[in-house]
């Protein structure tokens, strides 16, 4: 039990509530920017990918399903280091798996590269 008691006393003396509102003082303003960035270039994706489902026809009912499709691609391509062939692999996954799901495979095909310019993956 001494385990425990030391793990906790260890805690409590690098924990401070102090240094946790300096350090995040410190970073708020950058912090904001990028988020404020990403949020920006999030609304912009839902709103090409609300177009291109417009476009396709696509029930109301199925438009959040699309919306989710076009999320995770996103999370995949913005600020990361993945682009090119990985990418392409990597939708392609996402895809299918939506495709599996019940969505359309033309639509999806659409959103991935009328959306975020990535191409079908090379065989």
């Amino acid at each position: 039990m001494s385990d425990v008691t030391r793990r906790i006393s260890r805690w409590k003396a690098k924990y401070s509530p102090e240094i946790a509102a300096q350090t995040t003082a410190r970073i708020y303003t950058d912090m904001t920017a990028r988020y404020e960035a990403s949020i920006v270039a999030l609304n912009s994706m839902e709103l090409d990918t609300k177009q291109v489902l417009s476009a396709s026809g696509i029930d109301t009912m199925f438009i959040v399903f699309y919306l989710d499709f076009a999320r995770q691609i996103f999370r995949l391509s913005h600020g990361r280091t993945i682009s090119g062939p990985t990418l392409a692999k990597e939708a392609q996954v996402l895809l299918e798996k939506w495709q599996n799901r019940g969505l359309r495979p033309d639509v999806l095909a659409a959103i991935r590269t009328d959306v975020f310019n990535v191409p079908a993956p090379a065989p």
